[in-house]
């Protein structure tokens, strides 16, 4: 098969988060099975095209990722034209792909769900509750004036991200979860999404972690901001530090937006946690540098509001760490069914704190927790098993478009 990724995150030059992460993994899935792959992404300070272990990548110089979906055309209709794709993939995420499928709706393709913005803009307001939105509207009319609602969501109708998964011939959700959200708000039947995990395959450094620890150290790692559920957190920590004096609870990432305007989440888990000052951690490192972070923790908790499928959750897995995590999206798919972590409610902190206790007080648990995960990701979400299934979808898809074309 000849197939498109249209991305506007790939690395290095937007490495911006998890699309990212699946587009190059999944493009060198394919190019080992022997496909022939073309990556049309962007790049925050050049155009160029390039060989990258057997992958064309063609990245344009764009920094309005709204307006990549026209500005990448050109240069896919300039390879299209020397040779036809079989198949493109876009990300639902702002419809990367939403032009190439206007101007070409005889190719098959296939949306990959991420993690839509409306469902995004939701959980980012989940502390935005009914009075602070009337005291913002009414603080507007005061002024004379009329606040957008940004809690409001654009219409599907006027969505581009609905309209490019709507033109899909195929849809593909990592996380059950995400699949029966998108059914439901976009009005998809839910077996036309079908359920592929995102490969991952962990670095030695990681799978050569051993799976007994004894730090006493709780760690979280991702961003960090409110959909991360770290209001939560924060209420659960003050109860494990009271029974618990000596844990030190650490987190990893970079801090972004809090419920709090004017402070950010960093500063706002200090406020929240200021007799706890000395238990808390603060750090951000690089990507080469985080098996290091997850050999030094007893336990990592994720307690995300919502979240999609996470490569925190897999890379503690691979690190044969005790897990907490949330059961509302993909870590519910991750852990359940391998026994390899405790699922709790994000938004019920003494269940969190319960959880963490657990871990904490049982060695024996932790490890058997961490071995049976580090089993499900090495089995469930290795080249293999994920390439088979990617590759089998898009064959269908094909086949199903050239079936209707025969018949027309």
């Amino acid at each position: 098969m000849r197939i498109a990724y249209i991305t506007f995150e790939y690395p290095p030059d937007t490495a911006v988060g998890g699309i990212a992460t699946y587009a190059e993994q999944v493009a060198r899935i394919m190019v080992s099975r022997g496909h022939d792959i073309e990556v049309f992404c962007a790049s925050t300070y050049r155009t160029i095209s390039e060989d990258i272990e057997g992958i064309k990548v063609h990245r344009i110089n764009s920094n309005d990722r709204a307006q990549f979906n026209k500005q990448i055309l050109p240069s896919f209709e300039i390879s299209h034209a020397k040779k036809k794709f079989d198949i493109i993939e876009s990300p639902e995420y702002y419809a990367d792909g939403l032009e190439i499928k206007l101007k070409y709706p005889e190719i098959p393709l296939t949306v990959k769900l991420h993690s839509p913005s409306f469902l995004i803009s939701e959980i980012n307001n989940t502390y935005f509750g009914f009075t602070k939105k009337s005291r913002f509207i009414i603080s507007g009319l005061v002024r004379g004036k009329l606040y957008k609602s940004f809690w409001r969501h654009v219409s599907a109708k006027n969505d581009p991200e609905y309209l490019i998964t709507r033109l899909a011939d195929q849809i593909q959700t990592p996380s059950i979860s995400l699949g029966d959200i998108v059914s439901k708000k976009w009005n998809i039947q839910r077996h036309k999404i079908h359920n592929i995990p995102n490969p991952f395959i962990p670095g030695e450094d990681l799978l050569n972690i051993p799976l007994s620890s004894d730090t006493a150290t709780v760690t979280y790692v991702g961003r960090l901001e409110v959909r991360k559920g770290l209001v939560e957190l924060c209420k659960a920590i003050a109860i494990v530090l009271k029974k618990r004096p000596l844990i030190k609870f650490r987190f990893v990432g970079r801090p972004l937006n809090s419920p709090v305007q004017g402070l950010d989440m960093k500063m706002f888990i200090l406020n929240a946690l200021q007799k706890n000052k000395n238990s808390l951690e603060f750090l951000e490192v690089l990507p080469d540098q985080i098996a290091r972070v997850y050999a030094q923790t007893d336990i990592c908790v994720f307690p995300s509001i919502w979240e999609n499928f996470p490569n925190t959750c897999l890379e503690a897995m691979s690190a044969g760490r005790g897990i907490v995590a949330s059961k509302s999206g993909g870590m519910h798919d991750m852990l359940r069914d391998s026994n390899a972590g405790l699922l709790v409610d994000p938004l019920k902190f003494e269940e969190i704190a319960k959880s963490i206790i657990l871990l904490l007080d049982n060695k024996s648990l932790r490890m058997e927790m961490g071995h049976n995960a580090r089993n499900k990701v090495l089995k469930s979400y290795s080249n293999e098993t994920i390439g088979v299934l990617a590759e089998a979808k898009y064959m269908e898809s094909i086949e199903v478009l050239n079936q209707t074309k025969a018949k027309g």
